[in-house]
């Protein structure tokens, strides 16, 4: 999406939305380098100049401060918004304004809600949006689905015709007029295809779509004066990343997003990862040689017909990252393997035949 979407929006912030932090009096409105609360553990982390990470339950949060206000990336779960704005108002007086979603799982869009409701204005790829609409709607869609099915066992009990009660069932939904409308604002306001730049903070801010990594509607956030990445999922320091194949991402697309980091950063580069430590370019091209690595061999023992069931019993091709901990978080070495198995059979689906 071309820059000038910016002023087409310039209006929204003639008065600051309402996400101001509270009263600084607690550190005279200095910087604090460490902030915890006791529901959440929010603590805060200082990366670079004015930007910080602030690590919970959810995915790692972006926060950049300064004289025209705060700029934040990603918001956790709901439960924890104001834990946030907490810890936010010991770094700065000012509003938050904006806020970049980047991808549309609920560990870094559950905050959504809360932020809209406050008059922060959210922005996120095109995709995002729409994964987010869709699970809604799932929602919603199940929660039909479990009406019906109550009806149609309720009238099975008293002895309606079989041939009669899937009709009747299907007509007291109806009467209840359970048609989709969300009631809950979690959507960004604004929306992009592929880039996005801010002015902000005396930063420039490049906000740019990665296609089919993590999901299909990931960005990466990058502060070009302070040389700070924020890479989204598209990048976790220290464990096995989760691609989600169901909702766009893929390992091709994964790979190709681990080389587009590489493109902008450099060995001075401060990286803040969805998940983990505050990474180095060597981090990233060391997930991306272990990506390389294991989809290769993976894949080769497919094709010579090996079963995911004797992939997953190899236990040293995956010693050097179990033991660096790489297992010990949401994905772990059986279900990334697991993962890159089925990547294999999509690409090989016929089998290497055996000599006789």
């Amino acid at each position: 999406m071309k820059k000038f979407i910016i002023l087409g929006i310039l209006f929204v912030f003639t008065y600051p939305a309402q996400v101001h932090a509270q009263d600084d009096k607690n550190n005279g409105g200095r910087p604090t380098n460490e902030t915890k609360n006791n529901d959440f553990n929010i603590t805060v982390e200082k990366v670079k100049d004015s930007i910080y990470m602030l690590k919970g339950k959810g995915g790692n949060i972006g926060l950049c401060i300064g004289k025209d206000g705060a700029f934040l990336i990603d918001d956790q779960f709901s439960e924890a918004t104001s834990e946030i704005l907490t810890t936010v108002s010991n770094l700065t007086r000012k509003p938050v304004q904006f806020l970049v979603n980047t991808h549309h799982h609920g560990d870094h869009t559950g905050g959504n809600k809360n932020m809209n409701e406050a008059g922060v204005v959210i922005f996120a790829h095109e995709n995002v949006r729409k994964r987010l609409l869709q699970e809604l709607m799932k929602i919603h869609q199940d929660s039909i689905n479990k009406y019906f099915e109550n009806e149609a066992e309720k009238l099975k009990n008293q002895g309606a015709p079989e041939e009669k009660i899937a009709e009747h069932a299907k007509q007291s939904v109806k009467e209840t007029g359970m048609d989709f409308t969300p009631t809950e604002n979690i959507f960004p306001m604004v929306t992009f295809d592929q880039e996005i730049t801010f002015y902000y903070n005396d930063e420039q801010i490049l906000v740019f779509h990665v296609q089919n990594a993590h999901t299909d509607g990931d960005s990466m956030i990058y502060f070009t004066e302070s040389n700070v990445l924020h890479t989204g999922d598209t990048f976790v320091n220290g464990r096995y990343p989760f691609i989600d194949t169901d909702n766009g991402g893929s390992v091709d697309g994964y790979m190709a997003a681990l080389s587009r980091i590489q493109m902008i950063a450099n060995e001075e580069t401060k990286i803040i990862p969805g998940h983990g430590e505050i990474a180095s370019l060597a981090d990233v091209i060391y997930l991306q040689s272990m990506l390389t690595f294991l989809t290769s061999r993976v894949a080769y023992y497919r094709v010579d017909g090996k079963s995911l069931e004797q992939v997953l019993s190899m236990t040293d091709l995956t010693q050097e990252f179990e033991g660096k901990g790489f297992g010990n978080y949401f994905i772990s070495k059986d279900k990334f393997i697991t993962m890159l198995y089925q990547d294999a059979v999509r690409k090989y689906p016929t089998l290497k035949k055996k000599k006789n």
